[in-house]
């Protein structure tokens, strides 16, 4: 497929670049068929152009046969070499309609003969503009730009869905571990505070040791639920940074949204056993 490709294209380019080489070295012999065309389109370009792009629009028939010819040479040796080869097809795309409308206005032509060699002609150019429009579009079997832009948006859709939801969930557990660690926390320093409240002197090491038991347990539930929190967040890198190969700085947005709520839940974490500490301090007092 790709040798056939490659013939077709080089077949294809090869009018346009003795056209193009033509126009480029003798211009004089196609100024009178691109005089009328000139004449009527350059005014009107500029009249409604900016000032700044209409005093550089050149006004000479010559001077835009050469321009013309300069596109079929580049844009032939593009399609036939592969360099660039899309956009060396739509070069030579542009520069076939003011080609075909200036030799061939057979709508213009009072003789018969000369009204259907020019029709036969500007047909032979329409075909030929149809094949580089084809050709500028040939991606070669490969997906085009558009297509792997829309998939690369539904790929990124899903991926921040799922970061989304990760950590969310991590979030939602850290959440329901504070809230059991400080209810656990007050209930406990409530008992023990009272408890050395009201007994003798006798049973206060016991009680100072169950205090100091209940710190531990607090300090490592806490541990444990920042564990959490930074797991799911440790999670939620490794799945952007997967997808990061694909979408780039779409995916470190995710990421860094994904890292803001996990150091969030570990805050959280940090403050409910902090305050849990707080309230066995005052217990001990």
């Amino acid at each position: 497929m790709t040798l056939l490709r490659s013939t077709a294209r080089t077949m294809l380019a090869s009018y346009f670049v003795v056209s193009g080489l033509k126009a480029v070295r003798d211009p004089d012999s196609l100024v009178p068929a691109a005089e009328p065309l000139v004449d009527g389109v350059v005014p009107t370009v500029q009249r409604f152009a900016p000032e700044q792009v209409a005093s550089l629009v050149p006004t000479d028939a010559k001077t835009w046969v050469r321009i013309n010819g300069a596109l079929e040479l580049v844009g032939g040796i593009a399609l036939a070499t592969g360099k660039g080869r899309r956009l060396g097809a739509a070069l030579l795309a542009l520069s076939l309609v003011p080609t075909t409308i200036g030799k061939y206005p057979f709508w213009s032509r009072s003789d018969p003969a000369e009204r259907a060699a020019d029709r036969d002609h500007f047909l032979k150019n329409v075909s030929l503009l149809g094949g580089v429009l084809i050709a500028s579009r040939d991606t070669e079997g490969k997906p085009s730009l558009g297509y792997r832009a829309h998939k690369g948006g539904q790929a990124l859709a899903k991926n921040t869905n799922a970061i989304a939801a990760d950590t969310k969930k991590a979030g939602r557990k850290v959440a329901k571990e504070t809230r059991e660690l400080t209810d656990s926390a007050l209930a406990e320093g409530a008992l023990l505070v009272g408890a050395l409240v009201g007994t003798t002197g006798k049973n206060r090491k016991k009680i100072k040791k169950q205090i100091a038991a209940a710190k531990k347990t607090a300090t490592r539930q806490a541990a444990d639920a920042r564990q959490a929190a930074t797991k799911a967040a440790k999670q939620a890198q490794r799945d952007a940074g997967k997808f990061a190969k694909h979408t780039g700085r779409d995916a470190g947005k995710q990421l860094e949204a994904a890292k803001k709520e996990a150091a969030k839940q570990i805050a959280a974490a940090k403050k409910s056993a902090q305050k849990f500490t707080e309230n066995i301090e005052l217990g001990e007092n």
